[in-house]
């Protein structure tokens, strides 16, 4: 079996575990980003991983104690994200997804 092949056949767990990893790095990419520039910054770069990250801040805001600080936000999407992808990730090997090695 190619690789061409266990994608497709396996797309249903591919697609979100790719979407969930991008997801990863471009809030790892804002965290770092408002490191070096500063929350206040009017960087284009910064301005479009805002926009792209808002959303899921909000909603991880949502799910997390009032507790936690606006800045460890960022942070705790990025575990729980993580969280998600390992849980997806035992997921479909319970559902039966397995990968072969060879031809």
């Amino acid at each position: 079996m190619t690789p061409a092949d266990s994608f497709l056949q396996n797309w249903w767990f591919h697609v979100p575990n790719l979407v969930m990893s991008a997801l990863i790095y471009t809030l790892i990419g804002r965290y770092i980003l408002d490191l070096i520039f500063g929350s206040n910054s009017k960087a284009v770069v910064l301005h479009v991983f805002r926009r792209v990250t808002d959303p899921v801040l909000k909603l991880v805001r949502y799910i997390t104690p009032a507790i936690v600080p606006n800045g460890l936000v960022l942070v705790f999407a990025i575990v729980w994200l993580m969280a998600g992808r390992m849980f997806w990730f035992l997921t479909a090997v319970a559902a039966g997804m397995s990968a072969s090695v060879g031809a």
